[in-house]
């Protein structure tokens, strides 16, 4: 993190816009309710519908008013890399904390994205504030978080935060791994009633990039959508499939929750496995292959009787 360059957040946006460095500048913004914020995407000189910007003292007037909104503190809770798909195959810069950015690094090596296109800048975080309490007390992924400083990132906005000792496991996930099967399935059972397969949790996340859904298909028909908690079970746990390796742990999809379904003990479990199995941690280095998309002779397969 020392060897990249750090910056003022509006000067930077000032920049990129007015040069034509890049289309589009993917950042926060203020919300109206209090601890809140939401994304600012502004297009700039080249950018769609704004091709007469430069010479028009109006939307030079109205790219001011959007670059003066940006922010960053510790209400930025969005993970930003969810919008890049919007823009594909044009020239962006977007603002990404710590895990959002290991995202950016499972997006690049999904061919997602394009590195060539993107212009990075990391803002180095302590937490994100949990709106749901009083105070200031961060979320439990943040409290778990391992990257506090972004991975990959051209520019910066911050200078680096202390990055706290983690256990490997956290205490809530060995209780539960002693638990009884039992009392497992009653927590997971208990978890997933509470679901209404709103689907806010795939929306929000930036590794559920594909055009159509398991969950939407209709030949075949992999999931119902009904009441029934079966129908809950069977999404999840197929999402959780998919996302063996993936994961980032990010939390977008637990605080995006209108139920406030717990996904994030599930989550830390796929990952925690995944490491311990194949010593990989998702979105950690953009070279590195996913453990699904290789095969090893000393890969794990305990699991083949």
């Amino acid at each position: 993190m020392t060897a990249i360059k750090q910056v003022d957040l509006k000067t930077l946006a000032r920049e990129l816009l007015t040069t034509g460095k890049v289309e589009v500048f993917i950042g926060y913004q203020a919300a109206t309710q209090p601890l809140t914020t939401a994304p600012l995407i502004i297009h700039g000189a080249l950018g769609a519908g704004h091709a007469q910007q430069a010479s028009n003292p109006e939307a030079e007037r109205d790219l001011a008013r959007q670059v003066e909104a940006l922010i960053f503190d510790d209400r930025c809770e969005m993970n930003l890399a969810n919008y890049l798909h919007k823009f594909k195959d044009r020239k962006v810069a977007i603002v990404v904390k710590g895990c959002d950015s290991r995202s950016m690094v499972g997006l690049l090596q999904e061919k997602q994205v394009d590195r060539k296109d993107l212009i990075i800048i990391g803002a180095p975080c302590r937490g994100v504030i949990d709106r749901r309490h009083v105070g200031s007390e961060i979320y439990a992924a943040c409290r778990e978080c391992p990257v506090h400083n972004p991975v990959i990132a051209d520019y910066v906005i911050g200078a680096p935060v202390p990055q706290p000792d983690l256990p490997e496991i956290t205490p809530e996930m060995e209780a539960l791994r002693k638990a009884s099967p039992d009392h497992r399935w009653e927590r997971f059972h208990k978890e997933m009633s509470k679901c209404i397969l709103c689907y806010a949790c795939r929306n929000l996340c930036p590794a559920c990039y594909c055009k159509t859904c398991f969950a939407d298909a209709s030949k075949p028909k992999w999931v119902g959508r009904t009441d029934d908690p079966a129908d809950a079970m069977m999404f999840h746990l197929q999402r959780l499939m998919h996302l063996g390796g993936r994961c980032t742990g990010c939390g977008a999809c637990v605080r995006g929750c209108p139920m406030q379904v717990d996904l994030r003990l599930y989550n830390d479990h796929l990952r925690s496995h995944v490491k311990q199995e194949y010593g990989f941690m998702a979105g950690m280095d953009e070279a590195a292959q996913p453990p699904l998309a290789m095969y090893g002779t000393d890969d794990c397969n305990e699991f083949i009787r």
